[in-house]
């Protein structure tokens, strides 16, 4: 009996979803920082890309956006061009392009990324944000999951509250 209620907390444990948000102030600057781990959205046998969402806020204003980090597999590194949702053009800022991944050999890659309004980061927290990036070198696309921009807002509204 004993047994079957261990496996049974195991079970439970094992399918309660994991939340690896990480909440950082930095007393330097003033900011806290709500960012969510890496996340792939697309890979072929070219290219992998990965998002993280993020909220970083100070003095009572908040910013939104999607950290992008698209790696190349093959000689040439990206360079993205432009960022769409559906039909409409997002900003997209590059930050940098580097080696990254160095285990077998080294990836190019771009890291960038998508500023949001508030209520298009919570209208995405809703659906999901489909993203299509088209490059010099590639085209790549994906969808950001709901569940992770709605877990950046519920910290964020949790840090409010206090």
């Amino acid at each position: 009996m004993l047994l079957r209620i261990l496996f049974s907390g195991f079970l439970i444990a094992a399918c309660t979803p994991q939340s690896d948000i990480v909440i950082r102030y930095d007393d330097w600057t003033g900011f806290n920082e709500i960012i969510t781990p890496e996340h792939e959205i697309f890979r072929d046998n070219k290219a992998i890309m990965t998002v993280r969402p993020v909220m970083v806020m100070r003095d009572g204003r908040r910013q939104f956006a999607i950290l992008t980090n698209i790696r190349r597999r093959v000689p040439n590194g990206p360079v993205v061009e432009t960022v769409y949702a559906g039909d409409i053009r997002l900003p997209y800022q590059m930050h940098d392009r580097i080696w990254s991944h160095c285990i077998d050999g080294c990836q190019r890659a771009e890291v960038g990324v998508i500023p949001l309004t508030e209520s298009a980061f919570r209208a995405a927290a809703r659906t999901g944000l489909p993203l299509r990036v088209q490059g010099r070198r590639g085209r790549y696309h994906g969808v950001v999951p709901a569940t992770l921009l709605q877990q950046v807002l519920d910290a964020s509204d949790r840090m409010s509250d206090r």
